[in-house]
């Protein structure tokens, strides 16, 4: 949903950066001293059948939503000079090219790096460099499944002297909203939402909420994702109590008339980060702690009451500066797509609430998703950026 210019392990896209601090940079150096855990017995890694979907040459995939049953595949075409895309992929695995329409500059070679769904609406994010310094410029698209349109914004709305940048676009029950980073009052970057107006977007104040800085607390946010009427936003937070510690945190926001809220999640180390979130009844929330693959589970509604670390996760190592892993929802049961060293693998929580272990094309994993029993991937290895499938149904217990 989340995605990122372009969502690759090698190189962390805008929308997924974290916008921390000098404490943030020494924090990564305190996490990558930190004692890691006793290494947990060997897993049985099982195979699942993966194959390919077709793509134009020409086609660099960047981002996944479903809707209506179908799969939403944005990304960047170079043929012809660079170009947005956007296609539907069906159940046999066709893609459609969905017709899109740039009304600016910087929309006519934007890489399409987040998409949202629901019904037949369809909103997106564009990014592209530009400008003296080579910034990322970002445009918002809106439409259907028919066609997007590139809805002009004002420079000052994602840019300018202030900006932060953008992570994600989501759609709620309560409709579209932006979710990324601006600047603070007191210096360093708060997160921010935006919300549509019409056809402009306005960003919504961040002082005196949950996402703001203060002296004892500085946010990094790197994801975003819809609940219902809620959003979620995933990411860490800085504190400094006994000395300075990165936890993994989620902000939930279940109305637009209600406050946002900050929970730093149980369990996480001395340096972690939760990085993607699928939710149905329950929310999952997948990243890493002590450079561990970890997993937490809430209710959006009561973040606070309910967040705890599934501990029955198997202990793997995952790369942590990449933008980690991705959270998939298979018949209501969590799982996590992951990758390490190049080598990437997915965990399945079953019904017995047990996880199986099974291997996934190498590389790193950009984007994942879920429609019915189809898992669908976005995965770069070296220059090559692949859209994978496979049949979660093989992955029922034997």
């Amino acid at each position: 949903m989340p995605r990122h210019p372009t969502r690759t392990g090698g190189a962390p896209t805008p929308g997924r950066l974290a916008f921390l601090s000098g404490a943030l940079l020494l924090m990564i150096i305190i996490g990558g001293c930190s004692t890691p855990r006793p290494p947990a017995p060997t897993e049985t890694v099982r195979e699942l059948s993966w194959s390919r979907i077709a793509l134009p040459d020409s086609v660099a995939a960047s981002s996944l939503t479903t809707t209506t049953g179908e799969l939403l595949v944005g990304g960047r075409a170079t043929s012809g000079g660079d170009h947005p895309v956007l296609f539907v992929v069906n159940g046999s695995g066709t893609a459609s090219p969905v017709s899109l329409h740039p009304n600016s500059p910087y929309a006519k070679v934007a890489d399409m790096v987040s998409v949202a769904a629901r019904g037949n609406q369809v909103v997106a994010l564009g990014a592209a460099h530009g400008g003296a310094h080579a910034n990322f410029r970002w445009t918002v698209w809106t439409g259907s499944t028919q066609g997007l349109d590139d809805q002009p914004q004002t420079f000052e709305t994602f840019g300018g002297e202030s900006a932060g940048s953008l992570l994600d676009i989501v759609f709620t029950s309560q409709g579209p909203a932006i979710a990324g980073s601006w600047a603070a009052r007191a210096g360093g970057l708060d997160a921010a939402i935006w919300l549509p107006r019409g056809e402009r977007w306005v960003r919504q104040s961040s002082t005196g909420t949950a996402l703001a800085n203060t002296p004892q607390v500085q946010v990094a946010p790197r994801a975003a994702a819809a609940a219902g009427a809620a959003m979620i936003i995933s990411g860490s937070v800085i504190t400094f109590g006994d000395g300075a510690e990165q936890r993994a945190s989620v902000w939930t926001w279940p109305t637009h008339d209600s406050p946002w809220t900050l929970r730093q999640l149980p369990d996480a180390g001395t340096h972690s980060e939760a990085l993607s979130s699928r939710c149905t009844q329950t929310c999952w929330v997948s990243g890493h702690a002590d450079g561990k693959v970890a997993l937490w589970s809430f209710d959006p509604a009561h973040a606070d009451a309910t967040a705890m670390r599934d501990s029955t996760l198997p202990s793997m190592d995952i790369d942590t500066d990449g933008p980690g892993p991705r959270t998939v929802i298979w018949t209501d049961r969590p799982g996590v797509l992951f990758s390490h060293a190049g080598s990437t693998k997915l965990l399945v929580n079953d019904s017995a609430n047990s996880w199986q272990t099974f291997g996934a094309p190498a590389g790193s994993v950009l984007d994942a998703t879920s429609v019915g029993d189809r898992l669908y991937a976005i995965i770069r290895a070296d220059d090559s950026v692949g859209l994978w499938t496979t049949d979660l149904s093989a992955a029922r217990p034997r």
